[in-house]
């Protein structure tokens, strides 16, 4: 296996200690509060990404990119505290969109936070306690206002605003439902091997549920869990579709990309691309089409050298990042072959594992790490080299899991009043560490205009 190039270099230490000043201050139950203190990282300070092309002849290439052109600033805007009544437990995080903001989930509570006040818009009610699943692994948005949650006890819950009070939040159903149970339990050839002399329904995870994620139309659901399986699941009737063996050790990671696409990554060290399966002839012909889509292995990628724990796709779907145990993040770009996507080159800097990683359609990548860090790139355009735009530290523990959000237009959170240059961009930055704080940060990025 070759090695990868460097598509970045480690930020300054100098950064290493941003946000510490925030770490015991401006926590709150369930609200936000602003925090005064503003950490720039500046081209001086934040060190060039060194950029090389994945290569068949040369295992090393020139750097693509000089220095940092972008200046970026972070602050701390808030820290998202459980109930007092809740015990702390690790939470989980997604982003949604401008009007809804963030989802954070957690073992007894879901909650939608708007993306600009960061007070809860809704959430669930305490009497929806879900304690008994064990603790949330995974959460996702589901296209239409509602959210699911992948838990310990190998299960998905629906989450939706009720018709009543759409400021709670209720449990809609949890995954499989009963129905569905019944449906199929009288069938012998339902009841798959899970390990000796134990058997299930193939509809049911046999282990925790490590990540869920949508399609773009919000009609289907994909969960990943550590019994090595991918599942495919209907979301008007709520009801398991299929059920693949993706991955040779367990899965820890899927995403969706808008066409459909579909990515796992697990402990094996690679990532499998699955898709569903184009119509038969005979299917056109007759203009009779399964409305059941029926997913396929279409690629393996192999490249990580450790566990691959996150996936996410930005750009539309033409680009893919990965971030593994192996400390960082492989960059992949489609590309029109039999191996779907290559391998274009890594973002290094994290000193431990990465945990999560989430990004945007606009360049803008952001990964967790058990080195209680979170690390902000910014994709060049040259669409080839990404910078190390910030490096926030304020966790007390390993952060596993990362959403970032756009804020929309011209509403920004200015600190102070200060007049800021039209080319800046802001960006809502929320991280959740094992220790169950959930803090908000507010990202700056000059465009360079």
């Amino acid at each position: 296996m070759k090695l990868l190039p460097r598509l970045c270099m480690a930020t300054s230490s100098s950064n290493a200690a941003a946000g510490d000043s925030d770490a015991s201050s401006n926590k709150l139950g369930s609200g936000a509060s602003t925090s005064s203190s503003t950490v720039s990282t500046s081209s001086s300070s934040a060190a060039a990404a060194a950029v090389s092309e994945a290569s068949s002849s040369s295992t090393s290439l020139p750097s693509l990119s000089a220095a940092a052109s972008n200046a970026a600033s972070f602050a701390h805007v808030a820290t998202l505290l459980p109930l007092p009544a809740a015990a702390p437990a690790a939470a989980a995080v997604a982003a949604v969109d401008a009007s809804h903001g963030f989802v954070v989930a957690r073992p007894a509570s879901v909650a939608f936070h708007d993306l600009c006040t960061l007070e809860a818009a809704s959430s669930s009610d305490p009497g929806d306690d879900t304690a008994a699943a064990g603790s949330v692994k995974c959460v996702a948005h589901v296209h239409g206002g509602k959210a699911v949650t992948g838990h310990q006890d190998g299960r998905l819950r629906l989450w939706r605003a009720s018709s009543r009070a759409p400021q709670r939040i209720r449990l809609a159903a949890a995954l499989p439902t009963v129905s569905d149970r019944l449906r199929r339990f009288p069938v012998p050839s339902n009841h798959v091997a899970v390990r000796r002399h134990h058997r299930r329904l193939w509809i049911e995870h046999a282990d925790t549920v490590s990540g869920v994620a949508a399609s773009a139309d919000g009609r289907l659901l994909f969960s990943v869990s550590w019994d090595k399986t991918l599942k495919v699941w209907a979301i008007p009737s709520l009801r398991c579709l299929q059920s693949l063996p993706a991955h040779d050790d367990a899965v820890n990671a899927v995403a969706v990309a808008p066409d459909g696409t579909v990515y796992t990554g697990s402990a094996d060290r690679r990532v499998r691309v699955w898709a569903p399966r184009p119509a038969s002839e005979s299917d056109k012909t007759t203009k009779r089409q399964s409305k059941k889509p029926v997913y396929y292995l279409l690629a393996t990628l192999s490249r990580h050298t450790a566990a691959v724990n996150a996936v996410a796709v930005g750009c539309g779907g033409q680009v893919l990042y990965s971030g593994g145990n192996d400390r960082c993040v492989v960059v992949w770009e489609r590309e029109d072959s039999a191996s779907h996507m290559v391998a274009i080159g890594a973002l290094r800097g994290h000193r431990k594992a990465v945990l999560a990683v989430a990004c945007t359609g606009d360049g803008l990548v952001v990964s967790g790490s058990a080195d209680h860090t979170v690390r902000a790139w910014r994709r060049e355009t040259d669409r080839r080299g990404h910078t190390c735009v910030a490096v926030i530290d304020g966790h007390g523990s390993a952060v596993r899991s990362v959403a970032v959000a756009l804020v929309p237009g011209k509403q920004q959170l200015q600190a102070g009043g200060d007049d800021h240059d039209d080319g800046d961009e802001e960006w809502r930055v929320c991280s959740a560490s094992f220790d169950g704080e959930v803090r908000v940060w507010s990202l700056r990025v000059t465009t360079g205009l």
